[in-house]
């Protein structure tokens, strides 16, 4: 990067981090920063998305805009000054550790990814917690387990529940929850979600602690990583925000408890962030097999219906669509009609060509016959052999001798060479019949008429057509 977009980087991140820090701060909940700290999952989050170069200058300006929102805070300069050394630190220390971010679902899929997401949440946090700790007691004489706890615990919270949301932003699977057929269903969840969170947090007399995990699990399932993503930080605000205010199980905590009430709080919290995560990856590895199988089964009920040598319908295929529309045909009382087409001297030919030039012969007819079965209800299939068969659906036997002629002409106009038939080319008998079908009749009937019809093209001669 050259220096004046570097120059611009740091800027905007110092104005927007220093408006961000300093509404915070404002905005803040009694101590409840020092439970739940947001901004530097959304830093780690931007270093992961960035490329390597961007991350001095950017690390500069966020430096730079959180000390100057800390110090409008009261903050003293001389300790903001080594606060902001820390906190650059820490988010550099978890940046390393995770995985570069392309896209939501290969980050997901990478390996070791939760080691990793444990490894960044403890050790950045906590290297730079030490140090935080140890700058607190130095400068303000703070107790050092006090001031470790207020820095690292929080910021590892936070870590956990706004890098997730901040790696989905502008995904194709967050913007999916939004869509005009999802938004409905997203947001009721997300209502429910937070209604849970109010209830449990708020609730003093009974403990409802319980439900949140199966909560954030439900979110989960029904609205993929993306949904949980959301649901973080939801629960973690709305938390510490009915905490602060005295509501809840943590917000009545006695104060002779040997532990602090904002550790507990953390502590349920955070149990409850990296419990989801993993849980997250396994379930989205469950709906990527389901969807590996589904999409597999059906290429696999492709192929089950397909003749391998000429890409059109097998004689399996043909047999089930030829009953379900003889049974649609009784029902609506419509014509059905059946081609049965094949080729003229084809033994011949193999004897004469070799079984390749038969195979590429077959195929050749099989895109033939394709081009003139144009409606959706209309199968043309391989009946086995060098036979081919033409189901037609709503159709009258005019129309279906009319398309047999046309099938016949087209063969013809090939221009196959097969020295051994009387035409010197390959050419085609077609054998058409056709019925209105009523209850109590079997279309095994229309399959022997097209046979009887192809007997008799063949019989007069072949490459002819003949209807019954």
């Amino acid at each position: 990067m050259g220096l004046m977009p570097s120059l611009r980087l740091a800027f905007f991140a110092m104005i927007i981090y220093a408006i961000v820090d300093t509404c915070l701060n404002r905005l803040a909940f009694s101590e409840g920063w020092m439970i739940f700290w947001p901004l530097n999952g959304v830093t780690i989050a931007f270093l992961m998305r960035r490329p390597l170069r961007d991350w001095t200058p950017f690390l500069v300006g966020v430096a730079i805009g959180m000390g100057i929102g800390e110090c409008l805070d009261g903050n003293p300069l001389a300790l903001e000054l080594w606060l902001r050394c820390f906190s650059v630190l820490e988010v550099f220390i978890c940046a390393w550790l995770l995985p570069s971010f392309s896209n939501l679902e290969s980050w997901l899929s990478r390996r070791y990814l939760f080691l990793r997401f444990c490894a960044a949440i403890i050790l950045g946090p906590g290297i730079s917690g030490l140090l935080a700790a140890a700058a607190f007691t130095h400068l303000q004489h703070q107790h050092f387990l006090t001031a470790l706890n207020n820095w690292a615990t929080a910021d590892a919270l936070g870590i956990a529940a706004m890098l997730p949301i901040s790696l989905a932003v502008g995904s194709q699977e967050l913007r999916s929850l939004f869509k005009y057929r999802r938004l409905i269903k997203t947001l009721g969840i997300l209502v429910a979600l937070f209604t849970v969170t109010t209830l449990v947090f708020y609730v003093t007399r009974f403990p409802l602690l319980f439900l949140l995990y199966p909560m954030l699990l439900i979110v989960e399932a029904l609205l993929a990583f993306a949904g949980s993503a959301i649901a973080l930080p939801i629960v973690c605000i709305n938390a510490v925000y009915l905490t602060m205010h005295g509501h809840g199980p943590f917000g009545s905590w006695p104060a002779d408890m040997p532990i602090p009430r904002n550790v507990a709080l953390q502590v349920f919290l955070g149990f409850n962030l990296v419990a989801l995560f993993p849980a997250s990856i396994l379930l989205m590895e469950r709906r990527k097999m389901a969807a590996r199988l589904t999409e597999t089964n059906e290429r696999l009920s492709i192929l089950a219906a397909v003749d391998g040598l000429t890409g059109i319908a097998n004689r399996r295929s043909l047999d089930e669509r030829f009953a379900d529309e003889w049974k649609r045909a009784i029902r609506v009382h419509s014509p059905i009609s059946l081609l049965m087409i094949d080729l003229d001297h084809f033994k011949d030919f193999n004897d004469l060509y070799g079984h390749d030039a038969g195979d590429r012969c077959l195929k050749t007819v099989a895109e033939t016959l394709r081009e003139y079965v144009r409606r959706p209800q209309d199968l043309a299939g391989r009946f086995g052999g060098e036979e081919f068969a033409i189901l037609l659906p709503h159709t009258p036997a005019s129309d279906a001798f009319d398309l047999a002629e046309r099938v016949r002409e087209a063969v013809f106009n090939l221009q196959i060479r097969h020295d051994r038939s009387p035409h010197s080319r390959v050419t085609v008998s077609v054998g058409c019949s056709a019925a209105i079908p009523v209850a109590g009749a079997e279309p095994i009937e229309l399959l022997r008429a097209a046979d009887a019809a192809l007997y008799q093209a063949k019989k007069v001669g072949r490459n002819k057509v003949a209807l019954v």
